[in-house]
């Protein structure tokens, strides 16, 4: 990376846990910007989680490249997708703490889960995971390609907008405590919170397209023609840091990159298949719905645990009626129906049983 600073100087440290926020108008090169960074930290023995990309993948195509050849990967995936490779694979339900270590690259790729919601929901879970490092090894670079979806993962296991937006900060907030380094992109400046923005490091600006640059950043006119900000070439950006410094520089684009209309599975030799898609736990205001997963749970603590009811509501943390609600309406489906979708969803070997606590 060739970087001429405008005003001040200052060295970038790959072994130190930055946040960079990447701002530009489509198909300037944010991604790939984002992934040469990443290069660049796992030369410094880093672990690179990409966890949000394109719905067509993108972020698989780390699986090319020749700087990654020798390097551990983990692929991770949501409840109910199957993925055959070459690969190690893990469901997101299952990754721990030592992943991060253990692993050099670890992708969280839209192809490998049911649906967006489902990606949201398990990218949550994986920031969840990374809260609990209280000590490291080993620095996470994590990708974010579109801030915003940390915002919507949040929403999805918070119990408002509110929560879920201090959250997000919170997590922006510590990440150098816990070995985080982000790199986040957005097309919009005000897509991202200011809260968010004010906490990066260094902000990346490539080509703004028409609009220019918002009012919050027209100072820079000053040091850069507003020809060029408009007119950036992909491997061209402008760099802002929280320090007060302003550089030009450029980067060499990777040739391994994704690119529109190719099909990035068949390219990297991975097969997936998608089964049947698992109803989550949704917040409703005042309440929390159940989810498959939960529904399957009470039924096991019951079954096989022999747990009364009240056990089990505590066990969960839910009211006590709720677990009567739940094993009446298993026992309803199975007399119905010979089975209950939700344990059939999830797979639990008492989808088709009626439950019944066992006598001991």
């Amino acid at each position: 990376m060739n970087l001429k600073w405008v005003r001040s100087s200052e060295r970038f440290n790959f072994t130190r846990p930055h946040t960079i926020f990447a701002l530009g108008v489509r198909g300037t090169g944010k991604s790939s910007f984002l992934e040469y960074v990443g290069l660049k930290y796992l030369d410094h023995n880093a672990t690179i989680l990409d966890l949000f990309g394109s719905r067509d993948g993108e972020g698989l195509a780390w699986l090319r490249s020749p700087q990654v050849k020798d390097k551990k990967v983990l692929l991770l995936h949501g409840d109910s997708v199957d993925v055959d490779c070459s690969y190690p694979v893990k469901n997101v339900e299952g990754i721990t703490l030592s992943d991060f270590e253990k692993y050099d690259i670890i992708i969280s790729a839209s192809p490998l889960y049911l649906n967006i919601g489902q990606e949201f929901y398990s990218a949550a879970k994986i920031t969840d995971k990374l809260y609990q490092r209280i000590s490291y090894q080993r620095l996470v670079y994590m990708i974010c390609r579109e801030a915003a979806n940390l915002y919507y993962s949040r929403l999805k296991v918070d119990e408002n907008q509110v929560f879920a937006k201090s959250q997000m900060i919170y997590m922006i907030r510590q990440a150098r405590h816990i070995g985080l380094a982000l790199g986040l992109d957005s097309v919009r400046f005000f897509s991202v919170d200011i809260d968010a923005r004010s906490l990066a490091d260094y902000m990346i600006l490539k080509s703004q397209g028409l609009p220019g640059l918002s009012r919050d950043l027209k100072w820079l006119y000053s040091y850069v023609e507003p020809r060029l900000m408009r007119q950036l070439r992909p491997e061209q950006f402008i760099l802002l840091s929280r320090k007060g410094a302003i550089g030009y520089g450029v980067f060499p684009f990777h040739e391994w990159h994704k690119r529109e209309k190719e099909n990035i599975l068949r390219e990297v030799g991975i097969q997936v298949e998608w089964g049947e898609e698992l109803k989550e736990a949704e917040f409703k205001g005042s309440y929390k719905t159940v989810g498959d997963k939960e529904h399957a749970e009470i039924i096991r603590l019951y079954v096989e645990d022999g747990l009364a009811m009240e056990a089990i509501a505590k066990n969960l943390k839910r009211s006590a009626r709720t677990p009567h609600v739940h094993v009446h309406r298993h026992n309803q489906a199975v007399q119905r129906s010979s089975f209950c979708a939700a344990c059939k969803r999830v797979g639990s070997q008492y989808y088709n049983a009626v439950a019944e606590r066992i006598k001991i």
